[in-house]
């Protein structure tokens, strides 16, 4: 089963794991790692690392998801690069986790996933009020 680990800005991670959860109940191989003010950006390198490890030690693949791309979690996770093998993707919200959730359980295509994770984040992204127009 793909990992997956979720880097932030503060307990953005905590609760969106704790969202999709609610609506897909308890999920396996789901980490995350917080950035708050004054942490040490070398130490969730290496925290980042570790998970990255832990999550892979099956030798499945791991998917990261960020919050901000360009932000000190993309750039930490970016660093990681170079030690593993994995996929990341920045500007996690709840459509692009729930689309991973289910993706991770049936399709075997990491890139197809990655392509539907995407799909999802962006489908996601609607305004309620042009919505409601076309009602």
């Amino acid at each position: 089963m793909i990992g997956i680990l979720i880097v932030t800005h503060g307990n953005l991670g905590v609760e969106i794991i704790k969202s999709a959860e609610l609506i897909m109940g308890k999920q396996e191989k789901v980490e995350n790692l917080t950035l708050n003010l004054g942490d040490n950006i070398d130490s969730l390198k290496g925290q980042i690392k570790e998970k990255i490890e832990s999550l892979s030690s099956d030798k499945d693949e791991v998917i990261v998801l960020t919050d901000l791309y360009g932000g000190s979690p993309s750039n930490a996770v970016l660093y990681n690069f170079k030690n593993f093998d994995f996929q990341s993707i920045a500007g996690v919200n709840l459509p692009m986790l729930l689309e991973l959730l289910s993706q991770r359980k049936i399709e075997k295509d990491l890139n197809k996933i990655v392509d539907n994770i995407l799909n999802a984040g962006v489908s996601g992204i609607k305004s309620l009020n042009e919505e409601m127009k076309k009602m």
